[in-house]
């Protein structure tokens, strides 16, 4: 933070490396899972199944992924939100 801009930078913010935990929602299929598991990896490393919670909607259509991963920086946090964006089977990223 500084006096030109008073808002803190995400670097301020966050003490990397730090955990960090990527949600996910979309549809309940299992590409779904495959898919978002071979996007983190890609930019956070192996993904361990402790790592993983998931909770489905009540109609059971949807489902909701909480990924924890180290996070190292804000453009691997970016990368992997971008990557994500884009993939079609993702609805939501909060």
């Amino acid at each position: 933070m500084n006096k030109l801009n008073p808002k803190p930078t995400p670097e301020a913010i966050f003490n990397f490396p730090c955990d960090y935990p990527v949600k996910i929602m979309g549809k309940d299929c299992k590409e779904l899972h495959s898919e978002m598991c071979s996007i983190i990896e890609r930019h956070a490393g192996e993904i361990h199944l402790s790592q993983i919670s998931s909770k489905k909607s009540t109609k059971g259509n949807y489902i909701s992924y909480t990924v924890r991963i180290v996070a190292t920086s804000v453009s691997q946090l970016d990368s992997i939100n971008k990557e994500l964006q884009d993939h079609p089977l993702v609805a939501y990223i909060l």
